[in-house]
């Protein structure tokens, strides 16, 4: 698939970091590029101020292409799509 799957545990002092902070982190400690990493799972325990995050690091742009669109769109990757809206909203009735 063209992608290596990293599991690590973050330590922060106060709130959980962003997704982008988390890749940032993740990105300096493996010296892989921020736009080829996407995170799966980022999971903090209650009380607790360690989370466990479970991301892909891709080789290629093409390699990329696996990753769910919605784990790209979580990230800030990608653009949701607009769905097509239906009809014009009918009068409300009294």
């Amino acid at each position: 698939m063209g992608r290596q799957e990293l599991l690590c545990e973050v330590s922060f002092d106060k709130a959980m970091p962003s997704r982008k902070q988390l890749r940032e982190a993740i990105c300096a400690a493996t010296g892989c590029s921020p736009e080829l990493l996407v995170i799966v799972s980022a999971t903090g325990g209650f009380g607790t101020q360690k989370a466990a995050i479970r991301a892909h690091a891709y080789q290629d742009k093409a390699a990329l292409g696996v990753a769910g669109r919605h784990l790209l769109v979580r990230d800030g990757m990608a653009e949701k799509k607009k769905k097509e809206g239906k009809k014009a909203a009918a009068p409300a009735k009294k």
